[in-house]
């Protein structure tokens, strides 16, 4: 298995903006210091209190994902930088493919651009772009954004954006660009579809594990269809983690600081039943049980870990990521080696 870590910045009141911003960079340092594969930034923009006032906090303070891959890039050396996501239809997609660019050259290479659609109605109307439009626009944006990155003259003609001629400089250090992937909190045929047939991955949120297998199970199918059956690929998937020395202590602490996501979510999408029961709030031992259930339910190889929320403690927070990447990532590790080995030898 993959692990990354997510970085949304939720900022309660009792805490300082900048200090949120900070924090984050002393907990990405540290994740890429203990085993982490990767960290995963991402995008939000305006005040949420006049939507959430019973929240006593920011849901998140990550207006520019890749100056902050930028930031990122300069503090660490091995763990891969994705966004989870970068809203294509805020901003022009030539614009998003130059920002990518230096994040890759200052990265040298370490760059996952995750692209979605979005859905805070509010971030849309402060930039005066009706959110009914948001799939057709982001679906250009990528059009032109891979355009722009591999052709040596692009121009575009689309219902959104209309590109003239002219050449992307620099070009990626990835070639032929960085890795894309495709945020859907449903896996949906339509966007597996889109994924598989553009060589895409797919980010998969708070799915809960039956919804999770189905998508794997039509990941499966399109990879076929595509010619791409038996050949391995990452499976995603999110969950909040908390990691204490014992349950009881993980429980008390992450349930309590969960109730911040989860008030200052259900404004915008619904929240299932099945968000509570699959977090992962335990003891070394007890998150391996539980990360090992979902991994075998749904097929997920590849999980971001959102151990920041609710605003807990940054020392707590610390701790808690030192447990997982000393305590649980090993062991899942060793579990895929093994599993490798067995299906190497049959």
């Amino acid at each position: 298995m993959k692990f990354g870590s997510f970085h949304l910045l939720e900022r309660p009141f009792t805490k300082g903006e900048h200090q949120i911003v900070y924090d984050h960079l002393e907990q990405i340092r540290q994740a890429d210091e203990t085993g982490f594969d990767s960290v995963w930034l991402t995008e939000h923009h305006f005040s949420s209190v006049p939507y959430v006032p019973d929240v006593l906090g920011e849901y998140g303070l990550s207006t520019s994902p890749y100056a902050l891959a930028c930031a990122v890039a300069m503090i660490t050396k091995r763990v891969r930088i994705g966004t989870a996501i970068k809203i294509l239809p805020l901003q022009h997609p030539l614009q998003t493919a130059e920002d990518i660019i230096l994040a890759d050259i200052l990265s040298k290479g370490r760059i996952e651009a995750g692209f979605g659609t979005g859905y805070r109605k509010y971030e849309f109307d402060g930039f005066d772009i009706p959110i009914n439009e948001k799939v057709e626009r982001f679906k250009e944006s990528v059009e032109i954004i891979v355009g722009a990155w591999t052709q040596e003259e692009f121009s575009y003609q689309g219902k959104f954006y209309k590109v003239p001629r002219l050449t992307l400089v620099p070009r990626p250090y990835q070639k032929p660009h960085p890795p894309i992937w495709v945020a859907t909190r449903l896996g949906t045929r339509e966007w597996i579809d889109y994924a598989v047939n553009n060589g895409y991955g797919l980010l998969s949120a708070w799915a809960p594990p039956h919804e999770l297998r189905q998508t794997y199970n039509m990941f499966i199918d399109s990879r076929a269809a595509k010619g791409l059956a038996g050949k391995p690929f990452d499976f995603h998937c999110m969950r909040h983690i908390y990691v204490g020395e014992t349950d009881k202590e993980a429980q008390a602490i992450g349930e309590e600081a969960v109730e911040y996501y989860m008030k200052s979510t259900a404004m915008f999408r619904p929240i299932g039943d099945h968000e509570r029961s699959q977090m992962i709030f335990g003891s070394p031992e007890t998150c391996i049980q539980k990360l090992r259930k979902l991994r075998d339910e749904t097929g997920v190889n590849f999980l971001t870990c959102w151990m920041t929320f609710g605003g807990l403690p940054q020392d707590r927070i610390l701790n808690s990521m030192r447990l997982f990447a000393k305590e649980v990532i090993p062991v899942l590790k060793a579990d895929t080696a093994r599993m490798q080995g067995r299906a190497a030898a049959e």
